[in-house]
């Protein structure tokens, strides 16, 4: 998604310093050739598979007030897996319409206020 990356890294450099950005990819070394105007960008690789998008999230999300463990984004995969599963079925269609997405988006909002601890009172 080039043209999305790019209007990231606009926002950050230009209208809001505060805004950040970070680049995700499946294979490494690959964002050098797709996108040779990064370069000096170390994207987080993760390895095409949903355990490693979670790792790398971990580590893209340090800085953040409230850094969510591994083992807690595992958890609110899993629920959100199960219930966009439910939708799906439910529904019938894509969960990227309006409304599934819409519901999944919530959704997975209330866990991880359920089930990341930093973001417990």
């Amino acid at each position: 998604m080039p043209f999305e990356l790019a209007l990231a890294v606009d926002w950050a450099l230009g209208t809001n310093s505060k805004h950040e950005w970070f680049v995700f990819e499946s294979r490494a070394h690959r964002l050098e050739k797709s996108l040779s105007d990064l370069n000096g960008t170390d994207p987080y690789v993760h390895d095409g598979n949903a355990h490693g998008v979670l790792r790398e999230l971990t580590n893209a999300l340090t800085r953040k007030i409230h850094p969510p463990s591994l083992d807690e984004l595992k958890a609110i995969y899993r629920d959100l897996s199960k219930e966009a599963r439910k939708i799906k079925q439910s529904r019938g269609g894509s969960l990227f319409e309006a409304r599934p997405f819409q519901d999944l988006a919530v959704l997975a909002r209330q866990l991880a206020e359920d089930r990341i601890s930093s973001l417990r009172p």
